[in-house]
């Protein structure tokens, strides 16, 4: 006995057009040959899915089968609604099972249960990288790897194919951070045998020294405490290599100073700049001397504090 098409699309009686319609392409993806290959069960379970279709996608045809059953085809003998030589219009049927199946691109395509299908064209893919900020710095040539599940036909049958792929990508220097970078031809490729397009999304990798802050670095630069006092000159790191920076007298610990140009690199050219925290240090051990010295001092800040009362 024939299943009933309402169960065969895993649908209520009551479905509208809409319900009818997403249980179709759910299923015909499901059966379709091309997933299945050299699968008899789904193919037969496919063309019992496209019947099933063929009766409830048609609202005639519909009205029919939900008066008659499975006897409305000859439906013709029962009254005089039925038949004179009807129409039945398949251009609906058509345009889901090609949206479903096919592009336009490549070969004609096959005719699969009866229907024509179109090849599908590659679709693209997406590959994250995360890159270190000296690279971002200054930029360069990186090989991508990556695995694609290509679908290739041959003596019409469509095989999904996982392939490894390996592809060198200039890196432009001062690439933003989440910027995608286009490579064409490189994607997934499709029964039809033109391949999709790959995206690599760039992202900077986390830095032990350097912080961004909107478009610029900081970085904490230590200072020691006499010279912190007295100012002087210290050594600040950059990306490239370290540069000198002179320190005023009285710089308090956590004070920002500004390098123009020591950042990193724009892709419009030029850098940011830098920005150095100062950090004030104390020696944790002390010469006799450098102690005496140091309870002078304080004897003296003592003293003026004093007399300031």
């Amino acid at each position: 006995m024939a299943r009933n098409h309402y169960e065969t699309l895993g649908i209520k009686k009551s479905a509208d057009e809409k319900e009818i319609k997403s249980a179709y392409r759910k299923l015909a993806r499901k059966y379709h040959p091309d997933v299945n290959p050299n699968d008899p069960s789904a193919e037969g379970k496919f063309k019992e899915v496209s019947a099933a279709y063929d009766v409830l996608g048609d609202p005639e045809k519909r009205k029919l089968y939900d008066q008659y059953g499975e006897n409305w085809e000859h439906a013709e003998q029962m009254g005089p609604n039925f038949g004179g030589g009807q129409t039945v219009d398949f251009e609906g049927f058509g345009s889901i099972f090609e949206g479903l199946f096919g592009g336009m691109k490549g070969n004609p395509g096959v005719n699969v249960g009866g229907f024509f299908q179109r090849d599908e064209a590659g679709e693209d893919v997406t590959v994250s990288i995360e890159l270190p900020l000296d690279f971002i710095d200054r930029g360069g040539e990186k090989t991508i790897q990556y695995q694609t599940m290509d679908r290739l036909r041959s003596k019409g049958t469509v095989t999904t194919v996982p392939t490894s792929k390996s592809v060198p990508v200039k890196i432009p220097a001062g690439i933003e951070d989440g910027k995608k970078l286009r490579v064409p031809k490189k994607g997934q490729v499709g029964s039809s045998g033109d391949a999709g397009d790959l995206f690599v999304l760039v992202n900077w990798a986390k830095n032990p020294t350097f912080e961004r802050v909107g478009d610029h670095l900081e970085v904490d630069v230590p200072v020691p405490f006499t010279t912190a006092a007295l100012g002087g000159e210290i050594e600040v790191p950059t990306l490239r290599s370290s540069v000198k920076m002179k320190i005023p007298a009285g710089v308090q610990s956590g004070q920002k100073m500004r390098l123009s140009g020591q950042g990193i690199s724009r892709m419009n050219g030029g850098r940011t700049d830098l920005i150095a925290r100062a950090k004030i240090t104390v020696p944790k051990h002390l010469t006799e001397a450098q102690r005496q010295l140091l309870e002078e001092f304080q004897r003296l800040e003592s003293g003026r504090e004093a007399g300031a009362i």
